[in-house]
């Protein structure tokens, strides 16, 4: 089966290649980051960053796609498969920060009066460190941080993708802050507005996200007919818990191919 995997806001895609090795014999594809290609610029609820991922799919994949997708790239493969689900064999989202019901029109408010970084982790995002004199300094303030707690593995992949050259020997993000912080403060307000995508989709959160909320997730799963279920662990599992992850997605595929 050909996968289509997207990355949460932040974390390039290759930081989940421990995850994709063991997904063998799947292939998975993957745009590295969403928000970078002016041809796809970062708008309000995400329309252009779905559409870039609409684009990559029909670019790359001559069959349709089991469209895998954690936070941000979970949102963006349900618009997408809403869009083009010609495009898509099946939808599994990895905790997304779903907006839904009360808090949607909280956030449509938050974004016209400019206070939608005290909602949202733009706040805290836009006064992220973004340079280090070298690679070793990067890793070691990574490492201190509790959002970048990962499986040693995934922190390596992590690392290996976030970090780039910049002047003179120093390093940084390969997504830029900036971008980060936009991709928060433009979250998706409008899900209800989406046709429910014509294949089978999953939603899996995490009992103890801090990004995920079962006020949104479930009313939202309920109005779309969503099969959901819950695990212990955290907002970025897939990258803690990567072992796990990996079981859920070969029991989704089972799934999938048993419907078959």
């Amino acid at each position: 089966m050909l996968i289509n995997f997207a990355h949460a806001n932040g974390i390039p895609a290759a930081s989940y290649k421990p995850l994709f090795e063991q997904l063998a014999p799947h292939h998975v594809m993957y745009n590295a980051s969403y928000g970078l290609d002016p041809a796809f610029p970062v708008t309000n609820n995400w329309v252009h960053l779905a559409d870039e991922m609409i684009h990559f799919v029909a670019q790359n994949a001559n069959e349709p796609v089991l469209g895998i997708g954690h936070s941000l790239g979970a949102i963006l493969t349900f618009i997408a498969a809403s869009k083009r689900p010609d495009l898509f064999r099946g939808v599994l989202m990895l905790d997304p920060p779903l907006i839904w019901g009360r808090l949607g029109w909280g956030v449509k408010l938050a974004k016209l009066i400019g206070k939608i970084d005290d909602i949202t982790p733009a706040g805290k995002s836009k006064h992220r460190r973004s340079s280090w004199p070298d690679r070793d300094a990067a890793i070691e303030y990574f490492a201190s941080k509790k959002l970048f707690q990962f499986e040693p593995r995934c922190f390596e992949a992590f690392c290996d993708s976030v970090i780039e050259p910049a002047d003179k020997g120093s390093v940084k993000l390969s997504i830029g802050v900036d971008t980060e912080v936009a991709i928060f403060r433009t979250t998706p307000d409008n899900l209800k507005s989406c046709t429910r995508p014509t294949v089978p989709i999953k939603v899996i959160y995490a009992k103890q996200s801090d990004a995920s909320f079962a006020r949104c997730i479930e009313p939202f799963c309920q109005y779309f007919g969503i099969e959901r279920q819950t695990i212990d662990g955290q907002h970025m599992y897939p990258l803690q818990q990567p072992d796990l992850t990996v079981s859920l997605i070969h029991e989704f595929i089972g799934g999938l191919n048993h419907a078959d």
